[in-house]
C-alpha cells in the first residue's frame, strides 16, 4: 500500500513542477465538458417552434374554385389563409407552383405543398354522381437533411388534418343552418305553441281531423237539404247562420293548417308531402261554398243554383275531406311511430345546439388530454444524460492517450510490484477523471441550465461513470497498450450506435438490441435519467450497482490478462519505435 501512495506522490510532484504538464492536466480536465456542453446546447430545442419555423416549406395553389348560388368558394385560398397564421413552420407562399417545385429541387425549400386547379371542385364532388378525393401534391427534398423530412412530414399531416377538419366543420354547420331554417323552432312555437316538430304536427293533425269530421257532417246535412228543397226550405233557413259560420271557420282552419305544414317541414319528407297542397284545395272549396251561402242569403233554391253555376260539387268536397281524413290517419300513425325512434331523439338533440358548436364537435369529436410522466420540457435536457456520459468516456479515452500507464521506476519505490504500480498510477487518472465529471456536471446544471430533479444524484452518477469508464480504459491500456486504446474506441463506437440514446432501442437492428444489455452506457444513462427526470423506486441504485460491477472486468483485465501480454506489448513498443513515425 505504501508503494502505491509513493508512486502517486511522485507523479504529483513531477506534474506540479512542470508547467507544460500542469497546462495539459488543466486541458484534460476541461475538454470533456466542452464536448458535452456544445452538444447539449446544439440540441436544446430542435423541435420547438422557434427552430422549426426556420425550415422553409413552399405553398402554392392553382385552385380555380367554384361558384354555388352566386357564392364563390376557393379552398386553396382558405388553406393558404390558415397557414399564414401558423408559425410552427417557415411557410413561403410563392406566386406560381413552378417556383415552389423548382425551389425544392434547388434546395431553397425543404418541401412544397401544391394544390391543383380542381382542388375545390373535388372537395364538393360528393354532391355529384362521382366522388373524387381532393389531392394536395407534396414534394420533399430528402437529400438536404435526414431529419428535416420527418419534420416537414408532420407539417404535411397537419395541413391535411386542418383541411379535413375545416371541411367537415363547414359542411356540418351548413347542414345545421339549413335544418335550422327548415325547422325553425321559434317560429313553430310562436305559431303553434310547441317547439317540437312532431308533437306540433300530431296536435295540429288531430285538430284538423276533428274539424274535418265536423265539416264532413255539415256537408252531409247541406247535401241532404239540397236534395229535398221543397220540404226543407224552412229547415235550411234555420241552420243557415250556423252552417255559414262553421264553413267560414273551416276555410280559415284549413288555411292555417296549410301554413303550418309549409313552415319548415321539408325535412320530414313523405309525412308533409302533399298535405299543404291538399289543405289549400279544401280551403278553396270551403271558401267557394261560403260565398255560395252568402249569395243565397238563406234561400235553398238560390244556393243550389249558385253551386251549379259555379260548378261546385258538395259531394266532391265531402269526398276530398273523407280522403284527407284517411291521409291524416296514416300520417298520425307514422308520426307517433317516429316519435319513439332513437334516430329522431338524436336529431332533436342535435337541432337544439348551436350550428357552430355542432360543427366544431363533429370536425374533431375526440380530444386527447396528455398527462406527462417524468416530464422534461426541453430536448436538450433529455439528451444531457447521453452527451454527459459520452463526454466522460471521451475524457477517459483522452487520459489514456496522453498520460502513460507504465510507471518509470525510481529508487524509493523500485521494488513496487506490478499491482502496486497499476494502482499507484491509476490514482492520478482517477483524480483527473473526477475533476472532469465535476466540471461537466456543474456546467450542465448551472451554465447550460438543464432540468434536473436530483442534482446531487446527477453528480453522483457522473462520478461513478468517470470511475468505471476511466478504470476500464486504464486497465485495457495497461494490459494491451495501444491495442487497448483501440478496443476502448471500438467499445465507444458500438455504444454510440446502439445505446438507445437518440432512437428507442426497440427501433434498432436486433444485433444492437442484444449488445445493448451488456453496454455500460445503458446503466450509466439509466442512472442519470433517473436523476434528471425523476426517480422510480430503486431503479437509480440498481443502475449504479450494475455499472460499478464493470470494475470487476477492469480488475481482471488490468491485473490478470496483463501478465501474459507484457512480453507482446514490449515487442510492439520496440516495433513502433523502429518505424520512426509512430509514438
Amino acid at each position: 500500500m505504501l508503494n502505491i501512495f509513493r508512486i502517486f506522490i511522485s507523479d504529483f510532484k513531477r506534474i506540479k513542477t512542470n508547467v507544460v504538464a500542469v497546462v495539459i492536466v488543466i486541458g484534460l480536465s476541461i475538454l470533456p465538458c466542452l464536448y458535452a456542453w456544445f452538444n447539449i446546447l446544439s440540441n436544446w430545442s430542435p423541435y420547438g417552434p422557434d427552430a422549426t419555423s426556420n425550415i422553409k416549406v413552399a405553398v402554392a395553389s392553382d385552385d380555380k374554385g367554384i361558384t354555388i348560388d352566386d357564392t364563390e368558394f376557393n379552398m386553396g385560398e382558405t388553406v393558404i389563409e390558415g397557414l399564414e397564421a401558423n408559425t410552427t413552420i417557415g411557410w413561403v407562399f410563392t406566386d406560381t407552383t413552378e417556383e415552389a417545385i423548382d425551389g425544392v429541387y434547388s434546395g431553397d425549400y425543404y418541401a412544397a405543398l401544391i394544390m391543383p386547379e380542381d382542388f375545390t371542385e373535388d372537395m364538393v364532388s360528393f354532391l355529384a354522381d362521382e366522388m373524387e378525393h381532393p389531392e394536395i401534391t407534396y414534394y420533399t427534398n430528402e437529400k438536404k437533411n435526414a431529419i428535416a423530412p420527418k419534420i416537414t412530414d408532420k407539417a404535411k399531416t397537419a395541413v391535411q388534418q386542418t383541411v379535413n377538419t375545416q371541411f367537415i366543420s363547414t359542411l356540418i354547420k351548413s347542414c345545421m343552418q339549413v335544418s335550422d331554417g327548415l325547422i325553425d323552432s321559434s317560429v313553430l312555437e310562436e305559431e303553434t305553441g310547441s317547439s317540437n316538430v312532431i308533437d306540433m304536427l300530431i296536435g295540429k293533425l288531430e285538430e284538423a281531423d276533428a274539424d274535418l269530421a265536423v265539416y264532413e257532417n255539415l256537408l252531409d246535412s247541406l247535401m241532404s237539404v239540397s236534395g229535398n228543397a221543397a220540404s226543407t226550405t224552412n229547415q235550411f233557413s234555420a241552420v243557415y247562420p250556423d252552417m255559414k259560420s262553421a264553413i267560414t271557420s273551416g276555410q280559415s282552419a284549413m288555411g292555417n293548417l296549410q301554413n303550418v305544414t309549409g313552415t319548415g317541414l321539408a325535412s320530414l319528407g313523405t309525412i308533409s308531402k302533399g298535405l299543404s297542397a291538399t289543405f289549400g284545395g279544401i280551403s278553396n272549396a270551403l271558401g267557394s261554398i261560403a260565398k255560395a251561402l252568402d249569395t243565397s242569403n238563406g234561400n235553398l233554391s238560390q244556393l243550389s243554383a249558385t253551386l251549379a253555376s259555379a260548378n261546385i260539387s258538395l259531394s266532391g268536397t265531402k269526398d276530398a275531406i273523407t280522403d284527407m281524413r284517411g291521409v291524416i290517419g296514416g300520417r298520425l300513425e307514422r308520426l307517433n311511430q317516429m316519435k319513439g325512434e332513437e334516430g329522431y331523439e338524436i336529431l332533436s338533440k342535435l337541432l337544439a345546439h348551436d350550428p357552430e358548436e355542432i360543427g366544431s364537435f363533429m370536425a374533431s369529436p375526440v380530444e386527447i388530454e396528455t398527462e406527462a410522466v417524468y416530464e422534461v420540457d426541453t430536448y436538450g435536457s433529455s439528451m444531457a444524460p447521453f452527451y454527459t456520459v459520452l463526454a466522460l468516456w471521451v475524457g477517459g479515452l483522452i487520459l489514456v492517450a496522453i498520460i502513460h500507464t507504465k510507471v518509470e521506476m525510481e529508487p524509493f519505490f523500485k521494488n513496487a510490484k506490478p499491482h502496486q504500480q497499476f494502482f499507484g498510477r491509476y490514482i492520478t487518472f482517477f483524480l483527473i477523471a473526477q475533476v472532469q465529471a465535476l466540471i461537466t456536471v456543474l456546467g450542465d446544471l448551472y451554465f447550460i441550465g438543464i432540468e434536473c430533479a436530483h442534482p446531487f444524484l446527477f453528480w453522483l452518477a457522473a462520478s461513478c461513470c468517470s470511475f468505471v469508464f476511466g478504470f476500464l480504459m486504464y486497465a485495457l491500456t495497461a494490459a494491451f497498450g495501444n491495442i487497448g486504446e483501440g478496443i476502448a474506441i471500438i467499445i465507444m463506437v458500438i455504444q454510440v450506435a446502439g445505446a438507445g440514446c437518440t432512437f428507442p432501442i426497440e427501433t434498432l437492428p436486433k444485433v444492437f438490441q442484444v449488445f445493448y444489455q451488456f453496454q455500460p452506457f445503458k446503466y450509466a444513462m439509466g442512472a442519470m435519467k433517473e436523476a434528471v427526470a425523476g426517480m422510480y423506486r430503486d431503479d437509480y441504485w440498481k443502475d449504479l450497482a450494475i455499472l460499478l460491477s464493470y470494475t470487476v472486468i477492469s480488475l481482471i483485465v488490468g491485473l490478470v490478462l496483463a501478465v501474459p501480454f507484457r512480453k507482446l506489448n514490449h515487442i510492439l513498443e520496440e516495433s513502433k519505435e523502429k518505424s520512426g513515425v509512430m509514438l
